[in-house]
């Protein structure tokens, strides 16, 4: 029998499979009704026709939105048949209940979906149906709670609300039925509002203004008249780079009070309007207004690794200090995983977020994942940062400034910090970086965990993972959570990884995630275009992804690119035509997808895609035009390409960008202008490995002399990549420069191994300069390592 739970109504039900994971997938031998935005019935992958008129369908409508409850047969008659006499009214319901059994599965079974009898009428409890009104209110509830949002929950939510409840469907002379209809639509309707805006405000707060932008929109389309919905769309736009479209935003609202309301917008609106345009300058045609930011494809088939994560997660909150590694092949949604757990529980829990990660190049930053979370930590801008800050001796806080010299520049009281002593300098770091993470763990005087966030940690040196482990052992009585995701195929026995089994704190707990299952492609393919065409989507996805998520998002954002997946209104898509004629790659597999989407954007846009695969997992908007020589104007153009088919996203080396908004004037340099990553490292590599190994070694010497260019006197800071370029780029002089310094930098921080590295490589190119012509004497001016 169905597990029952309580209904939002009252009574019992059984549980939709709503709230994440499973939201969307049909069950074997279940019925699935959609009212929101429509009336559609589906069994087992079929639409169920033969309703012989508006007054059935609604019957059904009214029975499932009441499925535990039985009505009399006066009430009914009352609701639906107010203008016919008594007799003639219980002669209509039985012919509608007829028509209900003749046409719903299983209507003649000792089971039937319609129980009726003299007494009164109702939906069998026993039947196993799918109602999407019952799953929005379900997903709702377990997202909006008392002191925090859950946007896992709340996503679907907003994906389920694809239209008002029973959008388009009229009763004639019922006017019973359309008081409790219109009273439904309403109360649904300020739901979906509040969903929503939360949703916007929430990745608005994350930075990650295209998806604010998304359900901004929607929210819009739902409250047409409200100037809040348009202001907070406005900003965003503004946050997006996209003033133009903030400013027709507002006009679009004018006309449109003057036209319905006949008055003005607020004053409110005004200011942020005129804000917005002292600071506009000449844009791009922005793209056409109805346009969609594209496919959001949802997180399905990891329910087992979503409660993985929380043991360790509660563990925590014991007092204990736990490292949990999850793990996976490339592109099998390691991050996404990790970051959807903790935007669900940092909405529940308060704490404090700091990432880090390893990157995918030949130059090693000594301790770049703690570097970065270090970062995180004093651009929080908080007083649990700052009393962090101020409890350590002066020591710890230059030794602080060594690994993050960012640090003197906030800190301007502090000296200039010295190299670590040799024997002692290297333990001495490690104290200091376990210290200031335990201050700020007390700081908070309310027990609040800190959670430190390692992507791609299989790619970090050997002294990252010396730092680990010290902290894994001196935090272990701390509420400190590390999460670390990284590939089992780059890791062999000699990998530093391997160590963490023997730690005296126990070994790690691993979460290992698998490709998807059909089942799950199914779900993902019945999100995005309903149940109709979801069997021509699920299987594309699975003769041609083999359930990597990353090939499954790779062929839906392919689909888009090439016109054969188009939207509906509240979010849909659909199929145009069956997809059959599709050229799709049949060899190559996923790099050969990737490639045949960047061949469809403009040469310009080709151009500077390539340079930014050169330069990094992560880059600058002026790195391109610097290194690429290409107006402003047309690196933004193509910016907004590349941001628009989920090339590149814009990068934030902080978990929440929200905590450093200034005015209105400067959000507006937004998407196109700052720093950008590729939305996956397979994505990078693809277009890096297909670029002409003589046009890649000269763009690697453009990149050199760009970065040269911008840090000016600053190179030391980024002196690992330049080593890099200018290595790449076969620039000897150059390169032996900064691998010197790149060297003497490792030493510093007794970063033993990568000061090994980078001795190694700069003696390497030493010994080609000395054969090359007039390299001798310049060889002879580099001071030995």
């Amino acid at each position: 029998m169905p597990k029952k739970t309580d209904s939002p109504r009252g009574g019992p039900r059984r549980a939709p499979p709503s709230g994440g994971p499973g939201a969307f997938l049909a069950e074997p031998g279940e019925l699935r009704v959609r009212l929101l935005g429509g009336f559609e019935v589906w069994w087992q992958g079929r639409q169920v026709g033969g309703f012989e008129s508006q007054k059935v369908r609604a019957l059904l409508a009214y029975l499932l939105c009441h499925r535990s409850r039985a009505f009399s047969r006066d009430h009914l008659t009352g609701l639906l048949w107010p203008e016919k006499d008594p007799d003639a009214a219980r002669h209509a319901l039985r012919q509608a209940i007829y028509n209900l059994k003749s046409v719903l599965p299983g209507g003649g079974s000792p089971q039937p979906p319609i129980l009726s009898s003299h007494a009164g009428l109702q939906l069998n409890p026993e039947c196993r149906v799918w109602l999407d009104v019952e799953a929005f209110e379900d997903a709702l509830r377990r997202g909006r709670g008392r002191e925090a949002s859950d946007p896992q929950q709340l996503t679907t939510a907003a994906q389920l609300y694809r239209g008002e409840l029973l959008a388009g469907f009229f009763v004639k002379d019922c006017l019973s039925f359309e008081d409790w209809l219109v009273a439904e639509q309403e109360r649904l309707r300020e739901a979906a509002v509040e969903v929503l805006r939360i949703l916007a405000e929430l990745y608005s707060r994350r930075g990650e203004h295209r998806f604010a932008i998304h359900y901004a929109r929607r929210l819009v389309a739902l409250e047409p008249l409200s100037e809040e919905a348009y202001r907070e769309l406005m900003r965003l736009h503004a946050l997006g780079g996209r003033r133009s479209r903030a400013l027709a935003e507002y006009e679009k609202l004018q006309t449109l009070l003057r036209n319905e309301l006949g008055v003005e917008p607020l004053e409110e609106t005004r200011a942020l309007y005129e804000s917005i345009l002292l600071d506009a300058r000449e844009e791009a045609a922005p793209v056409e207004d109805a346009e969609p930011i594209g496919p959001l494809v949802p997180l399905v088939g990891r329910a087992e690794a979503l409660a993985a994560l929380r043991e360790p997660w509660q563990r925590v909150f014991e007092g204990e200090g736990r490292l949990t590694l999850v793990t996976g092949e490339a592109g099998v949604g390691k991050t996404r995983l990790i970051k959807s757990f903790l935007d669900s529980v940092t909405s529940q829990r308060r704490a404090l977020v700091l990432k880090g990660r390893g990157y995918e190049l030949a130059a090693p930053v000594p301790y770049l994942p703690f570097r970065e979370v270090l970062g995180n930590a004093i651009a929080e801008e908080s007083e649990v940062a700052e009393r962090a800050l101020a409890s350590l001796p002066a020591e710890a806080l230059s030794d602080l400034a060594l690994l993050f010299p960012e640090l003197c520049e906030l800190r301007p009281d502090l000296p200039v910090p010295s190299p670590l002593p040799e024997g002692v300098g290297r333990e001495r770091l490690f104290e200091s970086v376990a210290r200031f993470l335990e201050e700020l763990c007390d700081g908070s005087g309310e027990g609040d965990p800190l959670i430190l966030l390692l992507d791609d940690l299989h790619l970090a040196d050997r002294d990252t993972f010396d730092l680990l482990e010290h902290l894994l052992v001196r935090l272990e009585r701390c509420p400190v959570w590390i999460v670390a995701a990284y590939r089992p195929a780059e890791v062999d026995p000699k990998h530093p990884l391997s160590r963490l089994g023997d730690l005296r704190a126990g070994p790690p707990a691993v979460v290992s995630i698998e490709r998807l299952p059909p089942s799950a492609l199914r779900e993902i393919a019945e999100f995005l275009v309903g149940e109709e065409q979801a069997p021509v989507l699920a299987h594309l996805l699975t003769s041609r992804t083999g359930g990597l998520p990353l090939a499954v998002a790779e062929l839906i954002n392919f689909l888009w690119d090439e016109g054969a997946l188009v939207p509906r209104e509240g979010g849909v898509w659909r199929l145009a035509g069956d997809s059959g004629p599709l050229h799709l790659p049949r060899t190559g597999g996923l790099d050969d997808m990737i490639l045949r989407r960047i061949r469809r954007l403009p040469t310009s846009t080709r151009r500077l895609v390539a340079l930014a695969a050169v330069a990094s997992s992560s880059f600058e908007s002026g790195l391109l035009e610097k290194a690429g020589e290409e107006h402003p104007l047309v690196v933004e153009v193509g910016l907004e390409l590349m941001l628009k088919r989920w090339l590149i996203r814009q990068f934030s080396p902080y978990w929440s960008s929200g905590r450093r908004e200034r005015d209105i004037v400067l959000w507006a340099r937004g998407a196109r202008r700052g720093s950008f990553e590729f939305a996956h490292p397979r994505i990078r590599s693809a277009i890096y490995e297909d670029i002409n190994p003589l046009r890649r070694q000269a763009m690697h010497g453009q990149v050199g002399a760009a970065l040269e260019t911008l840090y000016g006197d600053r190179t030391e800071r980024s002196c690992e990549m330049l080593a890099y370029h200018f290595t790449a780029a076969g620039q000897w002089e150059k390169a032996a420069v900064y691998l010197e310094m790149a060297a003497r930098k490792a030493s510093a921080l007794q970063a033993v191994e990568t000061a090994r590295y980078y001795r190694r490589q700069a003696l390497e190119v030493r010994e080609r300069l000395e054969t090359s012509a007039g390299g001798g004497r310049f060889a002879a001016k580099l001071k030995p390592t």
